[in-house]
């Protein structure tokens, strides 16, 4: 399994990284099309323009800042943080939805998450807490 969990911190990686240039291109795109319309001339295009600007820069942070956190999970997913598992658990059933791709994703993560050897194998890499006397 230990594959398997290496695999899935690689694809958080990749997709993280495809978000991150997502999230840029929309704020690009966003602003540059609130320019374009604000420049018509036309009576409350500014305001317009700017709505849409402002929108499309709050997504794109948002999208930016999601995909960050996929990165962060991705790589400690692979240093067998047991949060991250827990974390990949819930990336796993948002995939759920997202036919055909999604579901399939969604699917091996929640097979190789839920896996009583996988369970194990973050319980072996988690040090164990003293326990209060």
């Amino acid at each position: 399994m230990e594959q398997h969990v290496k695999i899935i911190g690689v694809l958080d990686i990749v997709f993280g990284i495809l978000g991150v240039l997502g999230g840029i291109v929309m704020i690009i795109a966003f602003l540059v099309g609130g320019a374009g319309i604000g420049a018509t001339g036309q009576q409350g295009a500014g305001g317009a323009g700017a709505a849409l600007a402002g929108v499309g820069l709050v997504a794109g942070l948002f999208v930016i800042t999601v995909s960050g956190f996929e990165i962060y999970v991705g790589s400690q997913l692979q240093k067998y943080k047991s949060w991250a598992r827990i974390v990949q658990i819930i990336f796993g059933v948002i995939s759920l939805p997202g036919f055909p791709i999604g579901t399939a994703l969604g699917i091996y993560y929640l097979w190789a998450m839920l896996n009583k050897d996988t369970t194990a194998l973050f319980e072996q890499q988690t040090p164990s807490m003293p326990r209060a006397a």
